[in-house]
């Protein structure tokens, strides 16, 4: 993943959520997306992501997780 960028990033973001109507904690998006080491690059695009009301934070009380999930209106076009 090292070579895409940021906006190839977000679409695949999107997409693997999208994918997962229940939402995907950050650890299980960044295995279903393939990343691989430092996380931080990847919480930043998530984090900007859900300031630009894109992607929501909702808790999961049954796992005891956060989980992102995309915002109504906001899934791949």
């Amino acid at each position: 993943m090292s070579g895409d960028t940021r906006g190839d990033v977000e679409a695949r973001v999107l997409e693997e959520l999208a994918s997962i109507p229940s939402g995907l904690t950050m650890e299980e998006l960044a295995e279903r997306l393939g990343w691989r080491g430092d996380l931080r690059p990847l919480r930043r695009i998530v984090a900007e992501m859900v300031r630009r009301g894109i992607v929501v934070k909702v808790p999961d009380y049954d796992r005891r997780r956060i989980v992102f999930k995309v915002h109504r209106g906001s899934g791949p076009s």
